[in-house]
Formats: structure tokens, C-alpha cells, sequence
């Protein structure tokens, strides 16, 4: 008994600690991410990050395909100055366990739900929750759905 209960805490370390959210981002075969930031407990937008029963990890992404802005190296300084909560992207939310994950999603979708306008694409994988802006079309939001099943295992 205790062997098999070792093994399951060998499994959910090793997801916990496995990957992160920014390396999930780094490593997403989607060539159109133009800028990246990886929050921590005080630039989160929400005041999530790392409070009890929330995510230990959010990194959010520009998507150039949906978002506005010239991401190019020339346009570094104006890029620096710009919220990331304005990025039009996605959001990737990496939880201790997956009832704090489940909590989270359907929090979420309780809200789109209600008022439409904040409507977004929304996968869980793992401890994952992958967040997607409306304005991405269904082809290419199931893009980055391929993305969360091939990273997370």
C-alpha cells in the first residue's frame, strides 16, 4: 500500500513541477506568439497567483494574428509600456491540484456564461487550464488545443 501511494506522489510532483507555464508558451509550435509575460504574485491582474485554492503559476501571450500591436524588435520600447492584461492572446494557469483547476474553470465559465461578452476558448489538461481569446477562430483556437495535449502528458 504505501509503495502505490508513493508512486501516485512520485506522478503528481513530477506534473507539478514538470513543466511551467512560461516553458509551455516557449515551446508551443505556434510561430505567431509576439510577446510573453510571466506574472508573479504581484503583477497578477486578478490577485491570484499563488493565494490559496488558485494557480502557483500564469504566464499570458500576444497573439499578432488577433492582436493589433507591432511586435517587431524596432517597436521594443512601446511594447515594454503596454498592460499585458491589453495583450489579445491567450492565458495559460498551472494549478497545485486539479480541484483547484476544475473550481477555477467553472468559476470562469459561470461568468461567460452569464454575461457573453467575456466569453473565451477554455482546455484543461494536467494541472492546465489554457485560456483563449474569443476573437481567435475555431481553427485556430483548436491550434493551440493540439499545443496543451502535446506539452502536458
Amino acid at each position: 500500500m504505501k509503495r502505490i501511494i508513493f508512486l501516485i506522489g512520485v506522478f503528481f510532483s513530477s506534473q507539478l513541477y514538470a513543466l511551467t507555464t512560461e516553458e509551455f508558451i516557449m515551446k508551443m509550435n505556434i510561430s505567431t506568439v509576439g510577446a510573453m509575460i510571466d506574472f508573479d504574485a504581484k503583477n497578477d491582474p486578478n490577485n491570484q497567483l499563488g493565494r490559496p485554492n488558485q494557480y502557483l503559476q500564469k504566464a499570458s501571450w500576444a497573439d499578432t494574428r488577433i492582436d493589433p500591436h507591432d511586435f517587431s524588435e524596432e517597436n521594443a520600447d512601446e511594447i515594454n509600456k503596454l498592460d499585458p492584461a491589453q495583450y489579445k492572446g491567450g492565458t495559460v494557469e498551472k494549478f497545485k491540484n486539479v480541484a483547484d483547476l476544475n473550481r477555477r474553470y467553472n468559476y470562469i465559465k459561470n461568468i461567460t456564461l452569464s454575461m457573453p461578452v467575456y466569453n473565451q476558448y477554455m482546455y484543461k489538461k494536467g494541472l492546465f487550464l489554457l485560456r483563449l481569446d474569443k476573437e481567435f477562430t475555431p481553427v485556430q483556437a483548436k491550434e493551440y488545443e493540439k499545443e496543451l495535449n502535446r506539452l502536458v502528458k
